[in-house]
Protein backbone atom coordinates (compact mmCIF):
# COMPACT_ATOMS: atom_id res chain seq x y z
CA UNK A 1 0.00 0.00 0.00
CA UNK A 2 1.02 3.35 -0.09
CA UNK A 3 2.16 5.84 2.38
CA UNK A 4 -1.17 7.31 3.85
CA UNK A 5 0.48 11.02 3.33
CA UNK A 6 2.91 10.27 1.01
CA UNK A 7 5.93 11.49 3.01
CA UNK A 8 7.24 10.10 6.22
CA UNK A 9 7.60 12.18 9.05
CA UNK A 10 8.82 11.98 12.95
CA UNK A 11 5.75 11.83 14.36
CA UNK A 12 4.82 8.83 12.06
CA UNK A 13 7.59 6.83 12.82
CA UNK A 14 7.30 7.95 16.91
CA UNK A 15 3.26 6.05 16.56
CA UNK A 16 4.13 3.18 14.42
CA UNK A 17 7.26 2.58 16.50
CA UNK A 18 4.74 2.39 19.86
CA UNK A 19 2.16 0.72 18.06
CA UNK A 20 1.38 -0.46 14.21
CA UNK A 21 -1.98 -0.69 15.13
CA UNK A 22 -2.49 2.47 16.21
CA UNK A 23 -0.71 4.03 13.23
CA UNK A 24 -3.38 1.90 11.45
CA UNK A 25 -6.34 3.93 13.29
CA UNK A 26 -4.90 7.26 13.19
CA UNK A 27 -3.32 7.65 9.99
CA UNK A 28 -4.75 5.17 7.20
CA UNK A 29 -8.40 4.96 8.92
CA UNK A 30 -8.00 8.43 10.10
CA UNK A 31 -10.28 8.31 13.04
CA UNK A 32 -10.26 11.11 14.82
CA UNK A 33 -10.64 10.97 18.95
CA UNK A 34 -10.80 13.60 21.86
CA UNK A 35 -6.99 15.40 21.93
CA UNK A 36 -5.48 14.75 24.96
CA UNK A 37 -5.47 18.67 27.33
CA UNK A 38 -1.75 18.40 27.46
CA UNK A 39 -1.47 18.08 23.78
CA UNK A 40 -4.17 20.58 23.18
CA UNK A 41 -2.07 23.18 25.57
CA UNK A 42 1.05 22.22 24.09
CA UNK A 43 -0.33 23.18 20.47
CA UNK A 44 -1.85 26.33 21.67
CA UNK A 45 1.87 27.00 23.57
CA UNK A 46 3.72 26.79 19.71
CA UNK A 47 1.30 29.00 18.06
CA UNK A 48 2.05 31.45 20.15
CA UNK A 49 5.56 31.43 20.20
CA UNK A 50 5.16 31.05 16.72
CA UNK A 51 3.37 34.48 16.59
CA UNK A 52 5.33 36.25 18.82
CA UNK A 53 8.45 34.95 16.68
CA UNK A 54 7.72 35.94 13.65
CA UNK A 55 6.41 39.27 15.04
CA UNK A 56 10.20 39.99 16.03
CA UNK A 57 11.44 39.22 12.80
CA UNK A 58 9.72 41.62 11.49
CA UNK A 59 10.87 44.13 14.01
CA UNK A 60 7.82 44.15 15.95
CA UNK A 61 7.30 42.52 19.52
CA UNK A 62 4.02 42.12 20.88
CA UNK A 63 3.12 43.51 24.54
CA UNK A 64 2.40 40.36 26.90
CA UNK A 65 -1.29 41.89 27.49
CA UNK A 66 -1.82 41.11 23.65
CA UNK A 67 0.03 37.67 23.91
CA UNK A 68 -1.93 36.71 26.89
CA UNK A 69 -5.30 37.58 24.93
CA UNK A 70 -4.35 35.80 21.97
CA UNK A 71 -3.41 32.51 23.94
CA UNK A 72 -7.08 32.57 25.76
CA UNK A 73 -8.55 33.06 22.37
CA UNK A 74 -7.39 30.46 20.86
CA UNK A 75 -7.59 28.07 23.55
CA UNK A 76 -11.24 29.06 23.57
CA UNK A 77 -11.75 28.81 19.56
CA UNK A 78 -9.83 25.40 18.94
CA UNK A 79 -11.88 23.71 21.33
CA UNK A 80 -15.14 24.88 19.02
CA UNK A 81 -13.13 22.49 16.29
CA UNK A 82 -11.93 19.44 18.26
CA UNK A 83 -13.22 17.68 21.33
CA UNK A 84 -10.41 17.66 24.28
CA UNK A 85 -10.18 14.98 26.82
CA UNK A 86 -9.54 17.12 30.33
CA UNK A 87 -7.60 15.38 32.89
CA UNK A 88 -7.42 17.83 34.69
CA UNK A 89 -10.48 21.24 35.02
CA UNK A 90 -10.58 23.31 31.89
CA UNK A 91 -9.69 26.30 33.74
CA UNK A 92 -6.74 25.12 35.26
CA UNK A 93 -5.19 24.13 31.94
CA UNK A 94 -5.81 27.57 30.89
CA UNK A 95 -4.49 29.00 34.03
CA UNK A 96 -1.54 26.91 32.94
CA UNK A 97 -0.69 27.49 29.49
CA UNK A 98 -1.17 31.26 30.38
CA UNK A 99 1.60 31.02 32.95
CA UNK A 100 4.07 29.16 30.40
CA UNK A 101 3.60 32.56 27.91
CA UNK A 102 4.65 34.62 31.19
CA UNK A 103 7.52 32.33 31.59
CA UNK A 104 8.71 32.32 28.10
CA UNK A 105 8.32 36.32 27.69
CA UNK A 106 9.73 36.81 30.90
CA UNK A 107 12.69 34.09 30.87
CA UNK A 108 13.59 33.06 27.21
CA UNK A 109 11.86 34.98 24.87
CA UNK A 110 15.03 37.89 24.70
CA UNK A 111 17.89 35.38 23.84
CA UNK A 112 16.31 34.21 20.89
CA UNK A 113 17.33 35.40 17.80
CA UNK A 114 15.08 34.25 15.24
CA UNK A 115 15.93 33.45 11.18
CA UNK A 116 13.08 30.61 10.59
CA UNK A 117 9.84 29.93 12.31
CA UNK A 118 7.85 26.75 11.83
CA UNK A 119 10.18 25.87 9.05
CA UNK A 120 8.41 23.25 6.89
CA UNK A 121 10.82 21.30 4.81
CA UNK A 122 10.87 18.17 2.86
CA UNK A 123 13.37 16.22 1.35
CA UNK A 124 13.86 13.05 -0.85
CA UNK A 125 15.55 9.85 0.48
CA UNK A 126 15.86 7.82 -3.07
CA UNK A 127 17.31 5.06 -1.61
CA UNK A 128 14.15 4.38 0.04
CA UNK A 129 11.89 6.29 -2.28
CA UNK A 130 9.86 8.12 0.10
CA UNK A 131 9.45 12.27 1.11
CA UNK A 132 11.13 12.81 4.47
CA UNK A 133 8.92 15.89 5.98
CA UNK A 134 9.53 17.93 9.40
CA UNK A 135 8.42 21.24 10.78
CA UNK A 136 11.45 22.74 12.83
CA UNK A 137 9.91 25.36 15.69
CA UNK A 138 13.04 27.62 15.28
CA UNK A 139 15.91 28.46 13.33
CA UNK A 140 18.21 31.01 15.41
CA UNK A 141 21.16 33.46 13.22
CA UNK A 142 23.18 31.77 14.17
CA UNK A 143 21.88 28.54 12.32
CA UNK A 144 21.27 26.33 15.97
CA UNK A 145 18.02 24.75 15.77
CA UNK A 146 15.86 24.29 18.49
CA UNK A 147 12.53 22.45 19.59
CA UNK A 148 9.87 23.94 22.70
CA UNK A 149 8.15 21.13 24.43
CA UNK A 150 5.69 21.59 27.35
CA UNK A 151 5.24 18.85 29.66
CA UNK A 152 4.88 18.55 33.41
CA UNK A 153 7.65 17.19 34.48
CA UNK A 154 12.18 17.14 33.36
CA UNK A 155 12.83 14.83 30.75
CA UNK A 156 14.42 12.34 32.16
CA UNK A 157 18.18 10.79 30.23
CA UNK A 158 15.72 8.37 28.70
CA UNK A 159 13.60 10.52 27.74
CA UNK A 160 16.38 12.53 26.01
CA UNK A 161 17.89 9.72 24.21
CA UNK A 162 14.39 8.46 22.86
CA UNK A 163 14.16 12.02 21.05
CA UNK A 164 17.82 11.65 19.44
CA UNK A 165 15.76 10.70 15.82
CA UNK A 166 13.61 13.59 15.90
CA UNK A 167 16.79 16.02 15.80
CA UNK A 168 19.00 13.54 13.76
CA UNK A 169 15.40 13.99 10.90
CA UNK A 170 15.68 17.80 11.52
CA UNK A 171 19.56 17.79 11.19
CA UNK A 172 19.39 16.00 7.57
CA UNK A 173 16.39 17.61 6.17
CA UNK A 174 17.66 20.84 6.79
CA UNK A 175 21.29 20.04 5.63
CA UNK A 176 19.60 18.22 2.36
CA UNK A 177 18.12 21.86 1.97
CA UNK A 178 21.05 24.12 3.16
CA UNK A 179 24.21 22.87 3.44
CA UNK A 180 26.30 21.80 6.77
CA UNK A 181 25.89 25.38 8.54
CA UNK A 182 24.11 23.86 11.77
CA UNK A 183 25.94 25.14 15.22
CA UNK A 184 23.70 23.53 17.65
CA UNK A 185 20.84 21.60 18.29
CA UNK A 186 18.70 21.76 21.56
CA UNK A 187 15.28 20.85 23.10
CA UNK A 188 13.91 23.28 25.44
CA UNK A 189 11.26 22.19 27.35
CA UNK A 190 9.02 24.22 29.54
CA UNK A 191 7.52 21.98 32.98
CA UNK A 192 5.35 22.54 35.54
CA UNK A 193 2.37 20.49 37.07
CA UNK A 194 0.77 23.51 37.94
CA UNK A 195 0.63 27.41 37.12
CA UNK A 196 3.60 28.23 39.99
CA UNK A 197 7.30 26.50 39.89
CA UNK A 198 7.86 26.56 36.62
CA UNK A 199 11.06 25.90 34.90
CA UNK A 200 12.95 24.99 31.78
CA UNK A 201 15.24 22.69 31.07
CA UNK A 202 17.96 23.37 28.06
CA UNK A 203 18.66 19.92 26.45
CA UNK A 204 21.74 20.03 23.98
CA UNK A 205 21.99 16.99 21.35
CA UNK A 206 25.50 16.52 20.15
CA UNK A 207 26.59 15.59 16.53
CA UNK A 208 28.29 12.90 17.93
CA UNK A 209 25.04 11.21 19.92
CA UNK A 210 23.07 11.51 16.23
CA UNK A 211 23.78 8.26 13.72
CA UNK A 212 22.47 8.77 9.99
CA UNK A 213 22.87 5.47 9.04
CA UNK A 214 20.62 4.48 11.98
CA UNK A 215 18.06 6.76 11.67
CA UNK A 216 17.68 5.39 7.76
CA UNK A 217 17.33 2.24 8.92
CA UNK A 218 14.92 3.33 11.56
CA UNK A 219 13.23 4.98 8.54
CA UNK A 220 13.76 2.17 6.26
CA UNK A 221 11.65 -0.47 8.85
CA UNK A 222 8.66 1.59 9.21
CA UNK A 223 8.34 2.45 5.84
CA UNK A 224 8.74 -1.05 4.58
CA UNK A 225 5.79 -2.60 7.60
CA UNK A 226 3.61 0.44 6.11
CA UNK A 227 4.06 -0.43 2.74
CA UNK A 228 3.37 -4.34 3.04
CA UNK A 229 0.56 -3.29 5.56
CA UNK A 230 1.80 -4.26 8.94
CA UNK A 231 -0.38 -3.16 11.59
CA UNK A 232 -0.13 -5.65 14.17
CA UNK A 233 -0.86 -4.48 18.11
CA UNK A 234 1.93 -4.10 19.78
CA UNK A 235 0.64 -4.30 23.70
CA UNK A 236 3.07 -2.36 26.48
CA UNK A 237 2.36 0.07 29.12
CA UNK A 238 1.34 3.10 26.72
CA UNK A 239 -2.04 0.79 25.82
CA UNK A 240 -3.59 1.96 29.36
CA UNK A 241 -3.90 5.50 28.13
CA UNK A 242 -4.05 5.28 24.31
CA UNK A 243 -6.94 7.12 22.93
CA UNK A 244 -7.94 3.82 21.25
CA UNK A 245 -7.82 1.35 23.99
CA UNK A 246 -11.67 0.58 23.42
CA UNK A 247 -11.58 0.02 19.75
CA UNK A 248 -8.85 -1.92 19.95
CA UNK A 249 -10.02 -4.40 22.28
CA UNK A 250 -13.38 -4.33 20.55
CA UNK A 251 -12.03 -5.51 16.95
CA UNK A 252 -9.71 -8.16 18.76
CA UNK A 253 -12.30 -9.88 20.75
CA UNK A 254 -14.96 -9.90 17.44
Amino acid sequence: MNLPKEYISYSQIRVYQTCPKKFYYSYVREIKTPVNDKVFLGTIFHSIVEYYLKEKISGKEPAKEDLLKRFEEQFRESQKKQTVAWSAPEAETLKRGLAFVRYFLKDIAAEINPLMVEKELVVELPDLDVKLKGIIDLVETDFSITDFKTTTAKWSRNRIKESYLQMQIYRHIFEKSFGDVITQLRFRIIYAKGTTGIKDQKVSVKASDLDTSKMLDIIKYVVDNIRGGAFYKNENYTCSFCEFRDLCRNESRA
